[in-house]
């Protein structure tokens, strides 16, 4: 059931929302999930529920207390994988104090249009944009410095299968450092930079995979209470090994 928010003193009061969440780790200090696809991680102007914020505050009530609910990092809504989420104010900013130096490393792995051969580091400054009341990025000689690592997991016919780490964390790095160098993920309507001449081939991907084709497979981190290195994997969905399987297979 959808429930909305209301306003108390010219202050938004986010509601609790029975969403389930796909626990990968937890203790007392902090929970890593696995995001699923067609969720939003935090409430904004076109998403005020139903996002992995309304879940968290249902399940961890006291989270409220914590900035953005202890959420850490975000994924983009049609991003599956992992996320870091905190459960106490000294865990959030220990957290994100680590992420900002660059001490929390993130493994995505990614289908992309087109052959790449080689490993590659993409460093290219990204920009906000605003289009037609919309949010894009765009890489700009102004933006802020976005560095992505590339490593070349397979290669089919027409597509390559990618490991993807980022340095830094810029909103859609992945996907717009991606399509800048023409090679723009599987699926990706809005950074799409890639057009298949043949028809039936694109519109049988179209079928099998409704999104972006990527996913934040690995995580790592020091824990902010216990002081030893967390690593956590998760497995790739059924879409994106769907689209594997049927690159592996095509014939044309």
């Amino acid at each position: 059931m959808k429930i909305n928010t209301f306003i108390l003193n010219k202050k938004i009061i986010w509601k609790a929302q029975n969403i389930p969440l796909d626990i990968i780790y937890e203790d007392r200090y902090i929970l890593v999930i696995n995001k699923k696809s067609n969720i939003v991680v935090h409430p904004g102007n076109k998403n005020i529920d139903n996002t992995i914020f309304n879940s968290i505050i249902y399940y961890y009530p006291h989270a409220r207390d914590i900035p953005r609910a202890g959420i850490v990092h975000r994924l983009d809504k049609n991003t599956t994988g992992l996320m870091i989420i905190a459960k106490n104010i000294y865990s959030y900013f220990f957290l994100k104090q680590e992420l900002k130096k660059h001490n929390i490393i993130r493994n995505y792995e990614a289908i992309v249009n087109g052959i790449i051969k080689n490993n590659n580091i993409i460093d290219y400054p990204i920009k906000r944009i605003y289009k037609k009341n919309n949010i894009c990025m765009n890489v700009h000689p102004l933006g802020k410095s976005a560095i992505t690592k590339i490593f070349i997991k397979n290669i089919f016919q027409n597509h390559t299968h990618l490991k993807v780490q980022l340095k830094t964390g810029r909103t859609h790095q992945i996907r717009v450092h991606l399509s800048y160098i023409k090679h723009s993920i599987v699926g990706d309507q809005i950074y799409k930079n890639y057009i298949n001449n043949i028809k039936f081939y694109e519109k049988k991907i179209s079928k099998i995979i409704k999104r972006q084709a990527l996913h934040a497979r690995c995580i790592k981190f020091i824990h902010p209470f216990y002081n030893i290195l967390i690593k956590l994997n998760t497995i790739l969905p059924n879409d994106i090994n769907n689209l594997i399987n049927f690159l592996k297979n095509v014939n044309i």
